[in-house]
């Protein structure tokens, strides 16, 4: 059989993986493409479809709009994006539970090992325009789900794991006493229902995956797993003006105290592991999340109160230290009248048990 050419290959992947997933449709995984096939793809593969790619277009504009004022996006995906897209259908096809049967069981192993190192000879997005073009292409990849089947009858029952049960189990389903349970699974969960893959390898494939797309992995931090953890490459994203602004309002669209809860998490890493440059560069995001909530509050409640000292809290006390000491420094461009009233604002969580245990690390 001939080898499929980059078009080819970019053709059945656009078709019937990425434009659903940024459409909201049916995704349906091709083969396991590789890390050459993913890699010879390439600027110039452009779907041949006018319409799906207009589809697709606005609605990747949409996504885009919501973090940053944009008109117009590249309508076909670079090499870097395709690539992306191919070690996404990779990964989900490696949870398929075809792969759990005798002689089979050690293909989702090798497909991890060619994702994590085709991931490798990925470059990471060289600007913020790059991560917010590769953001609305994946930003769905967490919604990614299969639906499995339980068929119970009367003298049995039988489970499908992604598929449609036949006809035949379904008949005189009053007479037979016929139930169905249809059960989402989302990307997360594949590993640990029919599938032979090891969830820890799969979640470390997962975080490879997410260090290529920074503003998709903040802007999907309040996901149960993987984790969310500071990282190189979201760190690189986030020090700039640009990349913190888009990460804040890509924040401002989750709940609030679970993203509070995780950058604290997060954060707390960093100073138990002494990573001292990118402790104050997450710290910087917490000022600016920690302004952001004094300035325009959210609820009737006091977004800065310190309750408890958890994971939130750290979050809140260390965002607002910095805070205060930004707008000591630099008056942070408010009024004499907005300044006092942010600095009384910023004063309970600034002075809470958290924020002492902080000062105290911070001076270590």
């Amino acid at each position: 059989m001939a080898k499929a050419s980059p078009q080819e290959l970019s053709e059945r992947l656009f078709s019937s993986f990425l434009a659903p997933l940024v459409l909201g449709g049916t995704v349906i995984p091709n083969k396991p493409l590789g890390g050459k096939n993913a890699l010879s793809i390439g600027d110039l593969a452009t779907p041949s479809d006018p319409d799906v790619l207009s589809q697709v277009t606005l609605a990747r504009v949409r996504i885009a709009r919501r973090l940053a004022a944009v008109d117009t996006l590249r309508p076909a995906p670079c090499g870097s994006e395709w690539a992306l897209a191919a070690m996404l259908n990779d990964l989900v096809q490696a949870t398929h539970p075809g792969f759990n049967a005798a002689f089979r069981r050690s293909s989702p192993k090798r497909i991890l090992t060619i994702i994590n190192e085709t991931l490798a000879r990925i470059p990471p997005p060289a600007n913020v325009g790059e991560a917010l073009s590769r953001h609305t292409w994946l930003s769905r990849m967490f919604e990614i789900t299969r639906t499995d089947v339980e068929v119970q009858w009367w003298t049995g029952h039988a489970t499908f794991l992604g598929t449609d049960p036949p006809s035949r189990l379904l008949v005189w389903p009053e007479v037979r006493r016929v139930k169905q349970i249809r059960t989402p699974r989302t990307l997360m969960e594949l590993p640990a229902h029919g599938s032979a893959i090891d969830a820890e390898v799969f979640m470390r494939a997962v975080y490879n995956f997410l260090r290529k797309t920074p503003l998709t992995d903040l802007a999907t931090l309040t996901r149960p797993f993987p984790r969310f953890v500071w990282t190189h490459e979201n760190l690189a994203f986030a020090s700039t003006h640009a990349g913190r602004t888009l990460a804040l309002r890509a924040f401002a669209g989750l709940p609030r105290e679970t993203v509070d809860a995780a950058l604290g998490l997060a954060t707390k890493t960093l100073f138990s592991v002494r990573a001292t440059r990118a402790v104050y560069t997450a710290i910087d995001v917490l000022r600016d999340r920690v302004l952001m909530l004094a300035v325009r509050p959210t609820s009737g409640t006091d977004p800065l109160r310190v309750e408890v000292d958890d994971d939130r809290a750290w979050t809140i006390s260390a965002g607002a230290i910095a805070a205060r000491h930004w707008i000591a420094m630099t008056e942070g461009g408010f009024g004499e009248d907005e300044r006092r009233e942010i600095l009384r604002a910023l004063e309970p969580a600034a002075t809470s048990v958290t924020a002492k245990q902080i000062q105290t690390l911070l001076s270590a």
